[in-house]
């Protein structure tokens, strides 16, 4: 069963990793043997999302952010389930939805510390939504200042704080108020592989974009650690070219390895077993 740890041992954790030259890689884990082998690779965070379940459902990303299922409650059961018992030492977070008016979230983030996840991200996030509907969600009571506050009751539980933000606005908003001590600049769903969305940002475009929101989150808070994600991020080679090009001190990752890293060892695999053949002279009934 993975360990829990209080967020100042989460975050010697990772400073240790860092002081000593090596970037983070945090990654999904959409079930257990994903989280049981990725945890072997040697990541420094794991993630449960219901994206995550999604993914390894063989849809898009973005099935998380529909009306669908209860995010909270398949988090939570994935978690506790199939991926909290496979992991041994890295510090898993929970991905939740803040703007949960069916929960009391004090509660609920009480029994997902009980059940051992170590840390919160606003995830699933009304921040990916613009336009007429953001504005609605806004005016209406269901907007971005539930997850800040559900972020700000984490950090009073003691756990790790993740906090995703897709535009300048938001991500002021995120840093002044509830101070994360994990801030990732939410670049856009990743393309490539069956469900990515190809017309996503070029590695130029991203890291320039990134940067930019880096800054703005330093500037309120120096000491917040900086994770990079989405859009053309899709190698190991993108995260070095983000590594190498803006402020960031690794990567967060979600489709890039939980979808990409199975769709075609998987077909592959497949095709080369329906490539065997039966030997001549061999009799067969």
């Amino acid at each position: 069963m993975a360990k829990r740890y209080t967020r100042q041992e989460f975050l010697d954790r990772l400073w240790a990793e860092i002081k000593r030259g090596k970037p983070l890689v945090m990654t999904g884990a959409g079930n257990g043997i994903a989280a049981k082998f990725i945890e072997r690779g040697g990541v420094d965070i794991l993630g449960v999302y219901n994206t995550g379940y999604f993914r390894m459902q063989g849809y898009g990303s973005l099935a998380g952010m529909l009306p669908m299922a209860d995010a909270n409650e398949m988090v939570f059961q994935m978690g506790r389930r199939e991926v909290l018992p496979q992991v041994k030492e890295v510090p898993v977070i929970a991905g939740l939805n803040g703007v949960d008016v069916l929960r009391d979230m004090r509660l609920f983030l009480e029994d997902c510390r009980r059940i051992g996840f170590s840390g919160v991200h606003n995830f699933p996030t009304v921040a990916w939504f613009d336009g007429e509907f953001r504005r609605t969600l806004e005016a209406t009571g269901l907007g971005y200042q539930l997850e800040i506050d559900m972020l700000n009751l984490a950090r009073e539980l003691d756990m790790l704080t993740i906090g995703y933000a897709f535009n300048e606005v938001d991500a002021e908003k995120l840093m002044a108020e509830a101070a994360p001590d994990i801030f990732i600049f939410h670049a856009g769903i990743t393309r490539g592989g069956s469900t990515g969305y190809a017309a996503g940002s070029s590695m130029e475009e991203m890291a320039a974009r990134s940067q930019a929101h880096y800054d703005l989150a330093q500037k309120i808070k120096p000491d917040v650690i900086l994770l990079a994600h989405g859009a053309a991020l899709v190698n190991p080679e993108d995260a070095q070219y983000m590594l190498d090009h803006t402020g960031c001190h690794g990567v967060q990752l979600g489709s890039s390895i939980e979808r990409m890293a199975i769709e075609v060892p998987l077909q592959e695999r497949a095709a080369a077993f329906k490539g065997i053949y039966f030997s001549q002279g061999v009799q067969r009934g």
